[in-house]
């Protein structure tokens, strides 16, 4: 459901529109984030991310964008 209230707003206004929804729909960055995992996980959306050196060592992500839809419109 989620994956196709940000299809609908592919459709209306490309990536910036999906980037924007996100913005007001998650306005904290770690949910934002999760969300964009999820729709990363749907093999449908490549997402740009921007990671950080954690304090305690490895890195993690601290934003991301969507950079693109995958699949063809047809597809779903």
């Amino acid at each position: 459901m989620f994956h196709d209230i940000c299809l609908q707003a592919y459709r209306l206004g490309g990536v910036d529109a999906v980037n924007s929804f996100l913005k007001q729909q998650f306005p904290a960055d770690a949910d934002r984030i999760r969300a964009m995992e999820d729709l990363e996980d749907t093999g449908y959306w490549s997402i740009s991310w921007h990671e950080k050196k954690h304090p305690d060592g490895g890195m993690y992500r601290d934003f991301g964008n969507v950079r693109e839809y995958l699949a063809d419109e047809g597809e779903h």
